[in-house]
């Protein structure tokens, strides 16, 4: 049991002993806490889920090192519980990888990605025991959000960056299946944002890491992100846009036009999101990162010799600075605010959230709470005002002969000023705030 890694990846604690169908034995437990609660309550304990599987191994040397690779191939069923439903399950196919001795990871990425070149293998973020759960438990799992950011002072900025790029690859594939099966489309949304702070990350720890490296995969990345912006754009379109509309002008034929079209496109934007996550090519990206990320033989993420002795805390200062430099550039530029440099604006403004969701946990807590307060309304304001123009051109690309009717214009143009409006005035508040990482 334990945690399930990321990128094909785990590292688990196991405890393994002989043991008879539904006979619990307790013995084994050294925590003696824990074995007299579960012997307390051995009576009310049921199974729930059960793993049936044949497993056929192979013991594979390679250098110094030596690996079992195990087929393992049957399926996880989940049990009916005080007569309940029929039991369900679901196949099981699986290759595992496990070093069995040696001390690098690089060995089992290398034959990974070796067996993924001619297979159809895919990275799996959940264990046996965590399918068998979700399976038990009979609920979708719910769309997942970014985790807390793992960083602590006593890191150093690639330490640092290589757990931020675990995190966002957890997230990501934890989003994968529902993103595939196009139930809802905020599992493509959380796949996205995944990808979006990965990227995010690659710029922030740039001055500390490979060249190579960033050249290699920032690209890859930045391919399968637009594969999936699409879905999103309509989504917001038809929820945030469209919907007002219909609700003030029930019936209208031309939004009832846009509503038809808009719904096939999101349709066909959807199923192109879930494809883009079942090619080899994404299943081959998240081997060959995640081989790269833990990789301990030359060559490395390290972009130069001194940057595990950075300073995290002091690094973090430095570009946090560099991203408000590049806000109130923008921000004090001479000339009209136009819509190209408010999506600038965009830009820069989210480079710096993400940053400060980085950071967080080697930041002074409250003064960030309040500083990120004014950032998320300004964010909000920012992306909404790009919604508009993003629905603009998704309507122009519904009527490519024709201009959009007066009603869909009006309505854009009239929102997206009130909008500016607030947008000025929270730009004059957060240029006038004190920063949390200023000592």
């Amino acid at each position: 049991g334990g945690d399930s890694g990321v990128g094909g990846l785990a590292q688990r604690s196991e405890w393994e002993v002989p043991t008879q169908p539904g006979v619990f034995d307790f013995s084994i437990v050294t925590d003696e806490k824990l074995r007299a609660f579960l012997e307390t309550h051995h009576a009310r304990l049921q199974a729930i889920f059960s793993t049936d599987f044949t497993r056929t191994a192979w013991t594979l040397k390679h250098d110094q090192s030596v690996v079992e690779l195990a087929l393992d191939r049957g399926k996880i069923s989940a049990l009916p519980v005080a007569g309940g439903a029929l039991p369900i399950s679901d196949p099981l196919c699986e290759v595992e990888l496990e070093l069995i001795e040696g001390q690098s990871p690089d060995v089992l990425f290398e034959l990974a990605i070796e067996l993924a070149t001619d297979l159809p293998l895919h990275p799996e973020i959940l264990s046996k025991a965590e399918r068998g759960y979700t399976l038990a438990d009979g609920s979708l799992v719910q769309p997942v959000k970014a985790f807390t950011s793992p960083l602590n002072k006593d890191m150093s900025p690639v330490d640092a960056f290589r757990s931020i790029a675990l995190s966002c690859l957890s997230q990501l594939q934890r989003n994968e299946a529902g993103a595939i099966a196009g139930i809802n489309p905020e599992y493509v949304h959380q796949a996205r944002v995944a990808i979006r702070r990965l990227r995010s990350a690659f710029k922030l720890f740039s001055p500390v890491l490979s060249t190579p490296f960033v050249e290699v995969y920032s690209p890859r990345w930045r391919e399968l992100a637009g594969r999936l912006g699409s879905a999103r754009d309509w989504d917001v379109f038809l929820t945030e846009t469209l919907a007002p509309l219909e609700d003030a002008f029930p019936g209208d034929p031309d939004l009832v036009v846009l509503r038809g079209k808009g719904e096939a496109a999101k349709a066909k934007a959807q199923t192109s999101a879930g494809t883009a996550l079942t090619q080899q090519a994404y299943s081959q990206l998240l081997l060959a990162f995640s081989a790269a990320l833990f990789r301990v033989e030359s060559p490395t993420i390290d972009g130069q010799a001194t940057s595990s002795a950075l300073n995290l805390r002091k690094f973090a200062r430095r570009r946090l600075h560099k991203r408000v430099e590049m806000i109130e550039r923008l921000v004090n530029e001479h000339g009209k605010m136009n819509a190209e440099r408010r999506h600038d604006l965009r830009i820069a403004f989210k480079k710096l959230r993400y940053a400060l969701e980085f950071f967080a946990p080697i930041l002074p807590h409250k003064r960030l709470i309040a500083y990120q307060s004014s950032l998320s309304t300004i964010q909000d304001l920012l992306g909404t005002l790009n919604d508009q123009v993003t629905a603009s051109r998704l309507i122009k690309d519904m009527h490519p002969k024709n201009e959009p009717d007066s009603l869909t214009r009006g309505w854009i143009a009239g929102r997206t000023q009130l909008l500016i409006v607030s947008l000025n005035s929270e730009l004059r508040r957060f240029m006038a705030s004190s920063k949390p990482w200023k000592l």
